[in-house]
């Protein structure tokens, strides 16, 4: 298996997803907001060790990877040494 790569978040990205997760939490509770967090996760792990994963993205040099039961994608770029997650979108919403 390669070796992983170092991932982080945009100022963006990191403020999307704690924006979502504050939705989750007074929509439908903690306990699903939980959840949230650990499938989020599971896709930061599979990603440091698989960044080819997601499909090539609408924008040039990006990625996207739809995390499963969530209804959100992580929007992503690979550099040579580090993952860099540049949003935390809902799938419904129109992004270009």
């Amino acid at each position: 298996m390669p070796p992983s790569k170092r991932l982080e978040w945009t100022a963006r990205a990191e403020r999307e997803y704690l924006q979502a997760l504050a939705f989750i939490a007074e929509d439908s509770g903690t306990r699903n907001a939980a959840l949230v967090m650990q499938r989020i996760e599971r896709a930061e792990s599979w990603l440091a060790s698989n960044p080819g994963i997601g499909t090539p993205g609408r924008r040039a040099g990006t990625r996207e990877y739809p995390v499963a039961h969530i209804g959100h994608t992580l929007i992503y770029c690979i550099a040579s040494s580090r993952i860099q997650i540049l949003r935390f979108l809902h799938q419904r919403m129109n992004y270009c």
